[in-house]
């Protein structure tokens, strides 16, 4: 038997439309830029990607000024501000209006300007020209594209040759692990013989540390790391749950001890250079 809906509540979900459909927010949109765990990993991706900014150019090349940087899926901003903080132009690329809309807001309070896009990265990237940014980053996007592949073979079209790319997949482990934690052996099995399929009731791929070695190679990227995004806090401990010290620990060991273990996380980020 279905469970009636209240007038009351009925009231409260026609004024979340409205809200969401007029002003393009809403009171209860998961703001990545502002929630403590998010933060918490955007500054463990901050953390890999500023430092090869400065370093992981060739060597006869001059360290160059502000950059031309892309970031592709860039929800509320919480990679694109701080980049964009650093000097950097950034043009951030997203679905929705209501992320996009606290991307603007965030960025006003921050101080700094955003280039930013509504459109789906699929139907956006083909239009845009060859070789026209300095650096491309897409996190937490490609996992859940059934043709992740052409998204990539896109998101290095647009980066010029000798820039950076920093993309995240998600590693096989994490899904193992959540797998064995609801004892779904469907879903086990389905891990253990394919790359991509439905689990959970959605769609999902994952690449192994090797696959991901090939995927780049094949691409014509030159590897410059794959590190874990979340060691212990994809499963172990959840940042929000931790005051500032322990974030700054849980932080500290993270980025010394992720060398120690480079398959496992809650994804794995592959930061590379563009072949000339």
């Amino acid at each position: 038997m279905e469970t009636p809906i209240k007038s009351g509540d009925r009231l409260k979900r026609t004024l979340r439309k409205v809200r969401r459909a007029i002003l393009q927010d809403e009171p209860t949109y998961y703001d990545m830029f502002q929630n403590p765990g998010e933060k918490y990993f955007a500054r463990l991706y901050l953390h890999q990607i500023q430092k090869i900014l400065q370093t992981g150019w060739p060597v006869q090349t001059d360290l160059p000024g502000p950059l031309k940087i892309l970031d592709a899926g860039c929800q509320a901003g919480r990679l694109a501000i701080p980049l964009a903080q650093a000097g950097h132009q950034v043009t951030g690329v997203d679905t929705s209006g209501v992320g996009l809309n606290r991307a603007k807001r965030h960025a006003k309070e921050s101080g700094i300007a955003l280039r930013l896009i509504r459109a789906n990265l699929g139907e956006w990237l083909p239009g845009q020209p060859a070789e026209s940014f300095d650096a491309v980053i897409c996190t937490e996007v490609l996992y859940l594209r059934q043709n992740q592949r052409e998204l990539l073979e896109e998101l290095l079209r647009v980066l010029r040759p000798g820039g950076l790319c920093f993309i995240s997949h998600r590693p096989r482990g994490y899904y193992l692990a959540e797998a064995f934690q609801h004892r779904d052996w469907n879903a086990v099995r389905i891990l253990t013989s394919a790359k991509e399929g439905t689990l959970f009731g959605s769609y999902y791929n994952w690449q192994d540390r090797e696959e991901l070695e090939d995927l780049y190679r094949a691409l014509k990227v030159k590897l410059i790391a794959i590190t874990p995004i979340g060691l212990l806090s994809w499963l172990a401990v959840k940042p929000d749950d931790l005051d500032e010290e322990g974030q700054d620990l849980l932080f500290k060991v993270e980025t010394r001890f992720n060398k120690d273990h480079p398959g496992l996380g809650r994804y794995l980020l592959v930061s590379g250079r563009k072949e000339a």
